[in-house]
């Protein structure tokens, strides 16, 4: 306890002998160079984090069995608390802390015995930053450094400061790379009431939301889509997706203007050009391609393994048929009124042209969904991949998309 109270100190007082030794070392050329160092590294971290800064010695050669130092630093941006390294540990030391004023610490590396001090960690020092704090690099500084040997003789330590840079993260911009057709996921033209999925960046909150309570909301999670400045309805959203539908408003137009609005603020827009129709079936996958969104006519999902026979009727399900009589509504779920498409509707399976029977809202489904019903032609060839095309007016849908028949 004598010895940690005389390393507290000022400057500590070795035995009697220490003045002696070390004026024998000086004579006998030992030099600062060859000295021993603590050395504090200089890491960088955001505001508001909390990080470890390890604190290393290297002995150069020289027996050293205990450390006083001061390390100084700006109070206002930091705080710091301290514990053993693996280096002090294994030398089997034991470490005292005192602040000597508010922004200087005191730390003092000793133990009842003669072992020396390895290299490696000597201290671990934990540093916790302002959530205010400025970008910019702040001073760890070492001073009064001091150290004994096993025998209690001074020993010369030296220092290498460190300093840690402040840097809050780089935020992305949000961006908006596409706006595809939620079916067919191409992009184009869009068209009144087709469902559409606008891919990005930061786009949308910060995990996925779907609505509650109904299909769809004008605003999810702070985020909303604008045509025009007419609210559309939202299906999902996430930071890099959103599925929304395309207002009836823009029916007639040429071009509209899309924004993509969070908490109020516009992050992104986009100007689209808008067609009367942008049909595309959805698939079962979910691709684009392949398998597509059918019934057969007992309700069972068409698929090569229950395939559709020749003269039955299929119900395909797609998006893009443009403006409806009666006019479309925005986000409303389709109930015993069944608005058609105004723009004529018509299938080819296998490249002959099947019998349409219906083509207009799906009963149940959101508005914006239509459902087309239509009888195979006898001499449409068999197979698990038979291609269905969907026209209304005069624009088709996105190729590669098949039906299983008998």
């Amino acid at each position: 306890m004598i010895l940690v109270r005389k390393l507290f100190q000022k400057r500590p007082v070795p035995l009697a002998t220490g003045p002696v030794r070390a004026c024998l070392m000086f004579f006998l050329g030992a030099t600062a160079g060859f000295a021993s160092q603590i050395v504090l590294p200089s890491p960088s971290a955001a505001p508001g984090a909390t990080i470890l800064v390890q604190v290393a010695f290297l002995s150069q050669a020289s027996s050293v069995s205990g450390v006083q130092f001061d390390v100084q630093y700006d109070n206002s941006v930091l705080s710091l608390t301290a514990a053993l390294g693996d280096s002090a540990e294994t030398s089997r030391k034991n470490l005292y802390a005192v602040d000597i004023d508010q922004s200087k610490k005191r730390f003092l590396i000793i133990g009842l015995n003669q072992n020396q001090l390895s290299d490696g960690n000597l201290m671990n020092l934990n540093v916790k930053i302002s959530p205010n704090a400025a970008n910019g690099a702040y001073s760890l500084t070492l001073f009064n450094i001091y150290g004994t040997d096993p025998s209690g003789y001074s020993v010369a330590v030296t220092g290498t400061n460190g300093s840690l840079t402040v840097m809050a993260p780089t935020v992305a911009q949000p961006q908006l790379t596409s706006i595809d057709n939620a079916a067919s996921f191409l992009p184009g033209p869009v068209a009144p009431g087709e469902l559409v999925t606008l891919v990005g960046t930061g786009i949308g909150p910060g995990s996925a939301q779907t609505p509650s309570g109904s299909p769809t909301v004008a605003v999810l999670a702070g985020t909303s889509v604008l045509f025009d400045g007419t609210p559309a309805p939202i299906l999902y959203a996430s930071p890099d997706q959103i599925n929304a539908i395309v207002p009836y408003a823009v029916s007639g137009k040429a071009a509209t203007q899309l924004s993509v609005t969070m908490q109020g603020q516009t992050i992104a827009t986009a100007n689209e050009a808008v067609a009367p129709t942008a049909p595309a079936i959805f698939t079962l996958d979910s691709t684009g391609s392949g398998q597509g969104a059918v019934l057969n006519q007992d309700s069972s999902v068409n698929s090569p393994a229950n395939p559709a026979t020749k003269g039955s009727i299929i119900s395909i399900f797609a998006t893009g048929a443009g403006q409806t009589n009666p006019p479309g509504v925005d986000g409303q779920v389709t109930g015993t009124v069944l608005p058609m498409p105004l723009l004529p509707v018509s299938v080819q399976i296998g490249g002959l042209g099947a019998n349409v029977l219906y083509a207009g809202a799906a009963p149940e489904l959101i508005s914006g969904v239509l459902q087309v019903n239509a009888s195979i032609p006898p001499a449409t060839p068999s197979g698990p991949a038979v291609p269905i095309v969907l026209n209304i007016g005069q624009n088709k849908s996105q190729p590669e998309v098949t039906i299983s028949i008998k």
